[in-house]
């Protein structure tokens, strides 16, 4: 390619990022916007995104991601790699969004020092990090489309056999980068749980109930257990995301049918044990896609022969997330409901 051309595609990415960054600032001065700012939830996501892209990349193909991305030309295989990078990145800040949201759901649910207006606000803003994982995944899959539109173009024009290098069998096993992505995830969500309890920001909040309640673990990890030990194929990501996401729907509506009973008994201790019950079982699936499912798939991909990921994994990575937060939107107006007749 010769220099004139890599100038222009230079200055027209230039020119991409600054009607961006103009219209970002836009939307800041506006100043209608200033109540979507929640600086730890977007940490979280941040941080979040980078751990899992190392549980699933090497830092040499997440260079070649963001190189490609700019424009930078790549072998066939090269470009599909990258692709399926900034796939996995929007999906993973979409599902880490939702994690976020459930997160500062149970830790609004536990400040009861503000009063009901405190808690009213403290539930709204627990939706933010939604918000954030959402609109990070749409800037992650608009390089996703593009590079992959453009090895698709490029696999109809060529007759194919295409020789992919079967070579990277290496990407199937645990680097270094991927145990850092982990460790780095354990500490990320270790923090955002531990730091309110640390500021004494939620003196009656309990993780534990809340987030990994025994009878929701027991539905979720068995549930799943069991399916992928059944189906007998424990290598497949595609498997672990399924069975997370078909355990994680069963244990939310198994939660929702005791809110629902504890309502009609009109006995709060019921619906405070069925949301706990719908709220873990969503975050242990969630996580066990993020953890499991998403990795084991991704590492799989880029060895594998075909270009895309099983329809049902898609599934499993949009709409369960996207059904997580319609079930929070339902326990928003199941927590104010009864205070609102209370008082």
């Amino acid at each position: 390619m010769s220099p004139r051309i890599n100038q222009k595609r230079v200055f027209i990415i230039l020119g991409k990022i600054l009607i961006a960054a103009l219209l970002i600032t836009a939307v800041i001065l506006s100043g209608r916007f200033a109540d979507f700012m929640e600086g730890h939830g977007l940490i979280f996501v941040i941080l979040g995104i980078v751990a899992t892209a190392l549980m699933s990349f090497s830092g040499p193909e997440i260079g070649a991601a963001f190189r490609h991305a700019a424009g930078a030309d790549g072998s066939d295989e090269e470009i599909r790699k990258s692709a399926l990078f900034w796939e996995a990145v929007g999906r993973n800040a979409w599902m880490l969004g939702v994690v976020g949201s459930l997160i500062y759901f149970v830790l609004a649910l536990s400040c009861s020092q503000a009063g009901l207006a405190g808690i009213v606000s403290n539930l709204a803003i627990s939706f933010l990090p939604a918000v954030y994982g959402m609109s990070l995944a749409i800037i992650c899959l608009i390089p996703a489309w593009k590079l992959s539109i453009g090895y698709q173009d490029k696999q109809q024009e060529e007759t194919q056999d295409v020789h992919r290098t079967q070579a990277d069998d290496s990407s199937s096993t645990l680097r270094i980068e991927h145990v850092l992505g982990y460790i780095l995830f354990i500490a990320v969500f270790a923090w955002t749980i531990i730091r309110p309890s640390l500021a004494n920001i939620y003196p009656h909040f309990k993780p534990v109930e809340w987030l990994a309640n025994w009878p929701a673990l027991l539905v979720v990890l068995g549930g799943t257990l069991i399916i992928v030990l059944f189906v007998n194929h424990t290598s497949y990501g595609s498997t672990w995301t399924l069975s997370f996401a078909l355990t994680g729907l069963l244990g939310s509506l198994m939660g929702f049918i005791l809110v629902l009973l504890g309502f009609v008994g009109r006995n709060i201790e019921d619906v405070a044990n069925g949301m706990t019950f719908v709220l873990s079982s969503c975050t242990v699936s969630l996580l066990g896609m993020l953890l499991v499912g998403g990795p084991l798939e991704d590492r799989r991909m880029k060895t594998s022969r075909s270009d895309k990921h099983s329809s049902l994994s898609r599934v499993a990575w949009y709409v369960f997330p996207l059904m997580t937060l319609i079930l929070l939107a339902l326990a928003f107006v199941l927590v104010i409901t009864p205070m609102k007749k209370v008082v």
